[in-house]
């Protein structure tokens, strides 16, 4: 508009010439006599005409320059916005690359930490065996040790026996039939001998059969722990890798992850932690859906449909469900023995999650696939993880010695979480708890396991 004016006062100024003498003015006539004004007069309205004219050329050359002033810097939004678009569409790419990186790596190790899982089993019974024969060994041990201390007083008479059975009895001063009496002893006391001596000579070759057992067994045992610190550390390096290349995805899904976070360490149990975690998905669809009721009253049928899908993600989760366990127990967390089992009697009363028993060290698989809610130390729990397996179930993971997952990484089922603390067999032994909950409801973890 301001342009506009302009043009039009420097147009009105081209097209004014001041009327020349003789000519008539509009309403005016031809002879008519010139006006006779006073010389200073015509001057100073001259000058006032040239000082307007200049303005209007001020005006306009402002203007032509504002003008250039905006273009560029409207071109330099414009390239700021590109640039910073091309950031966040770079951004977004590299996270999802990261993702999916994260995810391959983290399957990748999938196979390893099940063998890892094996090793550890089959040293955790072999360490058991070779106990049960050095137990079974010294007990022998005991037992000839005991035999041998009650032959002692007798092997000199046996000896002597041995040598010269008739003079012995000869030589004895009593009567016939008390000799008698006695020569039936002797053939008795040899019988018991004999029996001792035979018990002695088994229980020696079976101490030396146990000692061949011990010496096979324990070198079994020496190559078990090396291919198992071999294979921890093949595990260790895959998930680290998974670990790094999950921690480059940034942006909303990692303020997600944080926020998550900062609400689960603020509870004060583990029903308040996946509590909360279930109130920011609850807030974050609530919002979704309300924007897309927003969307669909102002008649944004593809804004509508975007939060729908996102807020169908949000309830799905990351993860398809927990799904069912391998037979026989084979999908257990951990390797070990379960101490208390779902349901059973505890202080606190029924048991709402399994406890097991694993060996020293142990390595934690991830009972699902999904993304880790909560991955660090909890109040009295130790180590603990929380695993959003999807459709609003979760598996606790609490007692872990060291983790090897971050908050917000994508974990394959059977992927390493973390391992068990070392155990010197004194105090109590580290044990895993195992929680499944659906919501804020905890339930049987074992048909998933």
């Amino acid at each position: 508009m301001k342009r506009a004016l302009v043009a039009g006062l420097l147009a009105g100024l081209a097209t004014w010439v001041p009327a020349p003498w003789g000519v008539p003015a509009i309403g005016g006539s031809a002879d008519a006599a010139p006006p006779r004004a006073p010389r200073h007069h015509a001057l100073h309205s001259g000058r006032g005409t040239d000082d307007a004219a200049a303005a209007a050329r001020r005006a306009v050359e402002q203007a032509r320059l504002a003008r250039q002033a905006l273009i560029a810097r409207q071109q330099r939004q414009a390239s700021d916005l590109a640039a910073r678009t091309q950031a966040r569409n770079a951004a977004q790419a590299q996270a999802r690359q990261d993702t999916a990186r994260a995810a391959a790596l983290s399957a990748a190790t999938v196979d390893a930490t099940a063998q890892l899982q094996q090793t550890e089993q089959q040293t955790a019974d072999l360490a058991g065996r070779v106990d049960a024969l050095r137990a079974e060994q010294a007990r022998l041990r005991a037992e000839l040790d005991r035999d041998s201390a009650a032959m002692a007083p007798m092997l000199p008479l046996a000896a002597r026996l041995a040598r010269y059975p008739a003079d012995t009895l000869l030589a004895a001063p009593v009567p016939p039939d008390d000799a008698v009496t006695g020569l039936l002893v002797i053939r008795g006391l040899s019988a018991q001998l004999e029996q001792r001596a035979d018990a002695i000579r088994t229980r020696r070759a079976e101490l030396a059969r146990l000692d061949d057992d011990l010496a096979r067994e324990g070198a079994r045992l020496d190559d078990l722990q090396r291919r198992q610190a071999t294979q921890r550390d093949e595990v260790a390096r895959a998930a680290q890798a998974a670990r790094l290349a999950q921690r480059r995805s940034t942006g909303a899904a990692a303020l997600a992850a944080r926020q998550v976070e900062d609400a689960t360490r603020q509870a004060t149990s583990l029903q308040d932690a996946v509590a909360r975690i279930e109130a920011l998905e609850q807030a974050a669809e609530d919002r979704l859906e309300r924007a897309a009721q927003a969307a669909m009253r102002a008649h944004h049928a593809d804004e509508a449909a975007a939060a729908h899908a996102r807020a169908q993600a949000i309830a799905q989760g990351p993860g398809p469900g927990p799904g069912p366990g391998p037979a026989a127990g084979r999908g257990a967390p951990v390797p070990g023995t379960i101490v208390t089992g779902w349901g059973a009697g505890t202080e606190a009363g029924p048991a709402t999650g399994i406890t097991y028993a694993p060996p020293p060290g142990a390595t934690v698989r991830a009972p699902c696939a999904g993304q880790v809610d909560f991955a660090g130390a909890f109040r009295s729990y130790g180590q603990m993880t929380i695993l959003d397996c999807g459709r609003h179930y979760r598996f606790v993971l609490a007692g872990l010695g060291s983790l090897a997952v971050s908050t917000g990484q994508a974990l394959a089922r059977g992927a390493p979480v973390g391992s068990m603390p070392g155990w010197s067999g004194q105090g109590g032994r580290p044990t895993l708890f195992v929680q499944l909950r659906r919501g804020g409801t905890a339930i049987d973890p074992a048909p998933f396991l």
